[in-house]
Order: structure tokens, then C-alpha cells, then sequence
């Protein structure tokens, strides 16, 4: 039976032990009822502004670049470049050619009148030529010539 008293005597003990431990652990319980705690949330607040900061530029960037890009599609021709290149390159040669023709057409008139004048010059230098190898043929230039100023 003495084995029997001092379990019954340990496990008293421990049944103490234990009541005492919960009244501790009920003291703690209450104090941290009662103790308010405040999470701290500024620096995932920062994290979350700066974020949001950067969205909103990388927003307003792609807005900016769309456009930029809705714009020379407004403003670009089904045309490849190099075909318009080629096109302006004939346009040109077509007015050079144009404007050269035109100059030369106008410069008609003064060539015309130049040739006129040496082929006169050459006709006189030849029928002077003729007329001092034949006297005959002079003296009968000058008859016609009479003949037909009197009539």
C-alpha cells in the first residue's frame, strides 16, 4: 500500500502542478485578450504605391508608344518606300526631259534664223563665185533682173 500512497501522493502533486499551470496559462490568456495589437502595413504600403507608380508609367508609356504607332499607320501608303523612290526618280527625269525640250523648242526660232543667214551667205559666196567665172552668165542675171524690176 505505500506504493499505492506515494503514486497517489505524485500524481496529487502533478494534478497541482497541472491546476497551477492552467492558471497561468488563464492569466496569459486574459492579458493577451486584452493586449490590442496594430499590424504594421507602411512598408507593404510603400511597396504597393511604388508599384503602382510604375504601372502607371508603364501605362501611360505603351499609351504614348501606341500613338506613335497609330499614327504612321494613319499615315502610311500600301506603296513599299523603295516604289516611291522610284516614282519620284522618274517624275524628276520626266521634268528635266520636259523642261529641256521645252528650252530647245524655244531656241527653234533663233537656229532657224541663224541657218537662214548662212545659207544665204553661202549662196551669195557661191553665185559671186559663179558670176566672176562667167561674165556671160552676170550680164544675163542683170537683164532678167532689169526685166522683171520693170514690170
Amino acid at each position: 500500500m505505500a506504493k499505492l500512497d506515494e503514486i497517489a501522493e505524485l500524481l496529487t502533486e502533478e494534478i497541482n502542478g497541472f491546476e497551477k499551470s492552467i492558471g497561468r496559462l488563464e492569466k496569459v490568456h486574459e492579458s493577451l485578450k486584452n493586449l490590442q495589437l496594430r499590424p504594421d502595413t507602411t512598408e507593404i504600403s510603400a511597396l504597393l504605391k511604388e508599384y503602382g507608380n510604375n504601372q502607371k508609367t508603364n501605362i501611360e508609356e505603351q499609351q504614348r508608344l501606341m500613338g506613335r504607332i497609330l499614327h504612321k499607320v494613319e499615315r502610311s501608303i500600301i506603296l513599299p518606300s523603295w516604289a516611291l523612290k522610284l516614282i519620284w526618280g522618274l517624275l524628276v527625269t520626266v521634268l528635266l526631259v520636259l523642261g529641256f525640250s521645252i528650252y530647245q523648242v524655244s531656241r527653234t526660232s533663233r537656229k532657224e534664223e541663224t541657218a537662214f543667214i548662212k545659207g544665204q551667205n553661202s549662196t551669195m559666196e557661191l553665185f559671186g563665185t559663179f558670176f566672176d567665172e562667167s561674165p556671160e552668165a552676170k550680164e544675163l542675171y542683170q537683164e532678167w533682173l532689169e526685166g522683171n524690176g520693170k514690170k
